[in-house]
């Protein structure tokens, strides 16, 4: 069982940090950069994209929880009710609950406005005049916005997670 936890801990570590850093990069940094260089940025986007970068996030996502999960197998027994009750077990489900809601917003919500920002960069190109260039824009602006809350809800989740985490042996 010990090379188990080993196993798991190790997985659950090396994919969480990936997982937690590539999103605090992406929104802190690349964000913002791309933003920033305005037309020229889409283009880091779209090689992203290419890239299947959010697929890697999401894909890092669900090795982490499942791996955690793994690990709450373990450490409460088969999910026995007391070791929730303890201050421990409620510390790590709620990290749990913290990442796995990251997760589900990266899912439903984030990957699917990365698809709707590539669409629309697509029509943007192809707009046959300045008025359907403009409509084309606002509604990019529109899901650029979404974006970036959600993003940046995501990534104060899964800030909170690495803390819970961090602290919940000494709570």
């Amino acid at each position: 069982m010990t090379g188990l936890v080993i196993i798991l801990r190790i997985i659950h570590l090396i994919a969480g940090v990936f997982w937690v850093g590539a999103v605090i990069f992406l929104n802190l940094l690349v964000g913002p950069s791309v933003m920033a260089a305005g037309p020229e940025g889409m283009k880091v986007m779209q090689e992203l994209r290419r890239r299947h970068f959010m697929d890697h996030l999401l894909g890092a996502g669900a090795i982490t929880i499942l791996a955690g999960l793994g690990l709450v197998w373990i450490d409460s027994a088969g999910f026995q009710p007391e070791w929730f009750r303890s201050h421990l077990g409620m510390a790590i489900s709620t990290g749990m609950l913290m990442a796995t809601v990251a997760w589900l917003i990266g899912l439903f919500v984030i990957h699917p406005l990365g698809t709707e920002m590539a669409s629309l960069a697509g029509e943007m190109a192809t707009a046959p005049s300045d008025d359907a260039r403009s409509a084309v824009g606002m509604r990019m602006m529109a899901a650029r916005g979404r974006l970036i809350r959600f993003g940046a809800t995501a990534m104060a989740l899964m800030v909170l997670t690495v803390v819970t985490m961090a602290v919940a042996r000494y709570i």
